[in-house]
């Protein structure tokens, strides 16, 4: 896991966020504590539910699968360097956090398409702008 958290990062250097130099911790997630949610981040960690694709991301990464395991991973990886770059998201308003989840779901769509998917995610945030 945490070679592909590594590249994940690394990949996220080279596409907006330099300075996301550390790493987070992450956890397996029951489903009771899931709250509906695949993965989310918090606090400097990030947690995988059981709902996540763990098989996905060992997979050949040419394959479909293996590309949006990888991206959803990447999502809160966006969250945990925007929480570097900017404080934790505690602090801001709801318009923050939108920004912040329109940022994560451009950076994994972009993810995708530069690995020759042409899924669409269904993030329906508005940021009001």
């Amino acid at each position: 896991m945490e070679d592909i958290v590594v590249s994940l990062l690394l990949w996220l250097n080279l596409h907006g966020f330099p300075a996301c130099t550390e790493e987070p911790e992450i956890h397996r997630a029951s489903s009771n504590q899931a709250n509906g949610y695949v993965a989310w981040y918090q606090d400097g960690v990030i947690d995988l539910s059981e709902r996540f694709d763990y098989e996905g991301l060992l997979l050949e990464s040419t394959s479909q699968r293996a590309k949006l395991a990888h991206s959803t991973l990447l999502h809160e990886l966006v969250h945990f360097c925007q929480a570097q770059r900017e404080g934790s998201s505690h602090r801001y308003s709801e318009h923050a956090w939108l920004q912040r989840e329109n940022e994560a779901y451009a950076v994994q769509t972009s993810y995708l398409r530069a690995h020759g998917s042409s899924t669409v995610l269904a993030w329906r945030g508005n940021d009001g702008d």
